[in-house]
């Protein structure tokens, strides 16, 4: 299966916090090198507007509409001055997460950077709304967690398992690894050493890394067997990586798809930032060992 990686929208929720600053930095470089457009997003929880009075409520929403888009005005002004890129402003009263969602698919956006403050944070934080956005979200979506000081992908991190799904992220990170003239580190992830099993797995890790290379992009390999999840996590430390790519591994719950426990793990136990992808649906009869 063969998916196209092209960025011309990135969408940024912002809540004026130091990470929301971190995770809008990384996205300015990332429309840099995309040649992209950012929509800075501040959400007002519709909570916060709560009033039996409906004059009221329309009173204080919109002021506090317009007091948010002047800060949001003066803050993409400054960054298109210094960047040279196009941002447009937008300031929704609703549900966080569900907001967050909604607009992405209204503008077509194709990548949402969000800043998060870690899992006992406030505002867009693991295990809330980054995990709940990650999960609802039709495009993929890069986590820049507060101690992801460095904005430049130099080392991108791309595990890989015995799933078909699994190799849909590589066109993605090959894309990115061109734009920053990045190196990836395909991790082998074996969860069994049978001996023809694994021998298989490593010709489909050949397999993308030649690809990579017919793509113009340096790769090394590193092949890691036991638990997925320490497995990726151990790669990014022994790498030095700069950006995880994952699959967000989508699986059927009573109300609808969860995020699958890898993913969610991954998520919120990486020290550096997380690109998730929500997999593509798969014809079994059509699956092939190339791209």
């Amino acid at each position: 299966m063969n998916r196209s990686f092209h960025v011309s929208k990135l969408l940024v929720p912002y809540d004026y916090s130091e990470s929301a600053a971190l995770g809008l930095e990384h996205a300015v470089i990332f429309a840099k090198s995309f040649n992209a457009e950012i929509f800075l997003l501040h959400i007002l929880e519709a909570s916060t507007f709560q009033n039996s009075l409906t004059h009221l409520f329309s009173s204080v929403e919109k002021k506090a509409e317009e007091t948010s888009k002047e800060k949001l005005d003066e803050i993409a002004q400054r960054i298109s001055n210094e960047s040279g890129i196009k941002l447009t402003v937008m300031t929704e009263v609703g549900k966080t997460y569900k907001m967050i969602s909604t607009v992405a698919t209204n503008i077509v956006a194709d990548l949402i950077f969000m800043g998060t403050h870690g899992s006992s944070g406030n505002g867009y934080s693991i295990g809330s709304n980054t995990t709940k956005v990650v999960q609802e979200a039709t495009c993929p979506v890069i986590a820049v967690q507060n101690h992801a000081e460095k904005s430049s992908y130099d080392t991108i991190i791309l595990p890989l398992d015995d799933t078909p799904e699994s190799r849909q992220k590589v066109p993605f990170a090959m894309e990115i690894a061109r734009k920053y003239n990045a190196k990836v580190v395909v991790v082998g992830l074996l969860e069994s050493n049978n001996d023809d099993y694994t021998r298989k797995f490593y010709l489909k890790i050949n397999q993308v890394q030649d690809y990579l290379a017919d793509h113009g992009c340096d790769s090394v390999s590193a092949v890691y067997q036991g638990d997925l999840f320490k497995n990726t996590i151990k790669a990014c430390e022994e790498h030095n990586g700069d950006l995880l790519v994952i699959m967000t591994e989508q699986e059927p719950g009573i109300t609808g798809l969860l995020m699958g426990t890898y993913a969610n793990k991954v998520i919120n136990g990486s020290r550096i930032p997380v690109m998730t992808i929500r997999p593509a649906e798969i014809d079994p009869d059509r699956i092939t060992v190339t791209f």
